[in-house]
């Protein structure tokens, strides 16, 4: 009985490590990807969402 719940938890970890990790980076990757499209069609528009503010010399 305690091996069974004890696999059980394990299993449970690992599925949920790894789908917390393909969450993360199928969100993250896209985020990025779309940053990199979006500087190259309109850098002011991605400069303006990511907050960069060029300095001033």
């Amino acid at each position: 009985m305690f091996t069974k719940v004890l696999g059980f938890f394990i299993f449970l970890f690992i599925f949920l490590m790894g789908f917390s990790m393909l969450l993360f980076l199928g969100l993250f990757v896209g985020y990025w990807l779309t940053l990199i499209g979006l500087e190259q069609v309109a850098p002011k528009l991605a400069y303006k969402m990511i907050g960069y503010k060029e300095e001033e010399a």
